[in-house]
């Protein structure tokens, strides 16, 4: 039994061809296209986060000079290294009147004992407070944030070492601000509709946030936030992954010891390339479906004589010659076979009608 073979017909063919002719150049360049698209965006979004992280960190960074060297030039002032409350006090009221984010300065003996302060309540000891304890080691900045029992938000204490003109240590001079300016640079910090930034204290609890309906409490503790984990977030934008949506990270750890965090959905992040492959997709719908159409339209034109010359041929064979022969006019090969079929019925008429004559005899 002679077995069929597997072939494509002019259609399938037509359209294999078609397909092939229009989307390898189109894939080919849409997936090279996409490739340095999602790279420029992969850059500019990097160099996004980084430049928003930048402005914010020269942005702390300054306000944080500035206290630090107002501090630095009172504590120098020999009424403070008197370590006397009554000459301190003043210079104390002064200091706070003079930057209004600052609500209490007071200095601390080397025995932990308040001595000056410029709200002018009663003395307190400060000697087991962590910035205290970082100046009597040693240290030239003691830092804190902590919840102001004053003001029920988080607050700021810098502190510096108050120096006698020999150089030993004299005590501590300490200033309470709020970090309203703070809070408002990232508060004010926006990238697209979702992008925002948080900052954290050195033992990683919410100095401000972006957003303020993910904290619940003031000084939360952010130390399971994922961003904080991911180390490579330290040097390009990272994703991770909240809930049913990905998030990009980006986090520098500030001078103060503090940690900045910019993030942004990856969704609103990336939402020009995938806007650029939807559209690409579509294209590639598109041409499929009109490559389908031609190959259709142009197959019909093609297999429809074809199918017509291949009954006349077959009725040729049976011995049907009174046919009308369509396809003659054409000037194409269709037409050049057509005549073909024609002068073939024409001599295997005359043949055939020969050998009823021979017979006849």
């Amino acid at each position: 039994m002679k077995k069929t073979k597997f072939g494509l017909n002019i259609f399938q063919k037509l359209l294999l061809v078609l397909l092939l002719v229009s989307l390898i150049p189109l894939v080919s360049l849409w997936y090279i296209n996409a490739k340095q698209a999602r790279s420029d965006m992969d850059n500019y979004i990097s160099q996004t986060m980084i430049s928003t992280a930048d402005t914010i960190e020269m942005g702390v960074n300054a306000w944080d000079s500035m206290n630090i060297r107002a501090l630095r030039q009172v504590s120098r002032i020999d009424d403070m290294t008197s370590m006397q409350a009554e000459k301190q006090n003043p210079i104390l009221k002064a200091l706070t009147e003079t930057y209004e984010y600052s609500f209490l300065t007071l200095t601390i003996g080397l025995n932990g004992d308040n001595i000056g302060r410029s709200d002018d309540k009663s003395q307190n000891y400060y000697g087991d407070r962590s910035y205290v304890q970082a100046i009597l080691k040693g240290a030239k900045i003691g830092r804190e944030v902590l919840l102001s029992k004053t003001t029920g938000k988080p607050s700021y204490v810098l502190a510096e070492p108050i120096r006698k003109n020999t150089g030993e240590l004299a005590g501590v001079i300490a200033m309470v601000m709020n970090l309203t300016d703070v809070s408002k640079t990232i508060v004010d910090t926006k990238l697209g509709e979702t992008g925002h930034a948080i900052l954290l204290d050195q033992h990683n609890k919410v100095i401000a946030h972006g957003r303020a309906d993910k904290v619940k409490t003031a000084l939360q503790d952010f130390s399971n936030h994922p961003a904080i984990a991911l180390d490579e977030a330290s040097v390009k934008p990272t994703s991770y992954k909240d809930g049913d949506k990905n998030v990009l990270a980006f986090k520098r750890k500030l001078p103060q010891g503090w940690t900045l965090i910019v993030e942004q959905d990856y969704d609103e992040a990336y939402s020009s390339i995938k806007k650029m492959e939807a559209e690409a997709r579509n294209l590639i719908l598109i041409t499929i479906a009109l490559v389908f159409g031609i190959a259709f339209v142009v197959g019909k034109q093609l297999t429809r004589p074809i199918n017509e010359l291949t009954t006349i041929a077959s009725e040729l064979s049976r011995g049907q010659f009174d046919l009308e022969m369509p396809q003659t006019q054409r000037g194409d090969e269709i037409g050049a076979l057509a005549l073909a079929i024609e002068r073939m019925g024409i001599s295997v008429k005359m043949a055939m009608d020969r050998l009823r004559k021979k017979s006849a005899e």
